[in-house]
């Protein structure tokens, strides 16, 4: 992810339709990444918490175009202001996959933007937002399933200050929360789970 701002134009489209501003990017570009995404060309979806972070960290200002990986989320984790308890809102849709929708949330952060509200304090609203709906998600699972222990895993729970939001909220929601601890979080603890798949299917002679 090289240039944040085509994440952050793409949710920006999604959430406020195809001709949503973004700020900072030379006209001719942004109008060859509309027509992209408009057209379904070199185009690829993602659910990715990554690319959201990439999103609001363009979307404010912060970062535009990296230098090496993670560094929009790593900024953006990194100015959240403290003492924040605000978020914004998001909406759950319901069905046997529970999606999150942080269309909301997106349309709430872009006024903010173009406001001129605080960078910092968007950053600690965005980051309590996204602990809420871990919360929540697993809340409306366990009242579906009965299943109270959760796994924290993936690149994004680097994120200290998510993390914390996290396991905060759902030990106080009384969910058995599990944290990485001998293997990485992010794509080491991928690559040894792959190794272990690889060997149990292809044992050593």
């Amino acid at each position: 992810m090289r240039e944040p701002w085509r994440c952050g134009l793409a949710y920006l489209m999604d959430a406020l339709g195809p001709e949503a501003p973004i700020e900072g990017v030379p006209e001719g570009r942004k109008r060859v990444v509309r027509r992209m995404i408009a057209m379904g060309v070199n185009t690829v979806p993602t659910s990715s918490c990554g690319r959201l972070f990439d999103a609001v960290a363009a979307i404010i200002g912060l970062r535009r175009e990296v230098n090496f990986e993670a560094q929009a989320a790593i900024e953006l984790e990194s100015i959240a202001e403290e003492g924040v308890t605000e978020r914004y809102p998001f909406e759950i849709s319901p069905g046997d996959c529970l999606e999150l929708d942080f269309r909301p949330a997106i349309a709430s952060i872009a006024r903010e933007a173009a406001a001129d509200h605080p960078w910092e304090a968007i950053s600690a609203k965005f980051h309590n937002t996204l602990g809420e709906a871990i919360v929540e998600v697993s809340r409306r699972i366990r009242s579906d399933t009965g299943l109270q222990r959760v796994c924290l895993s993936g690149g994004t729970f680097q994120n200290m200050r998510l993390l914390t939001l996290a396991v905060t909220g759902l030990r106080g929601a009384g969910f058995e929360v599990f944290l990485h601890r001998e293997v990485p979080c992010n794509d080491g603890g991928i690559a040894l789970g792959q190794a272990a798949i690889a060997a149990a299917h292809s044992p050593l002679t």
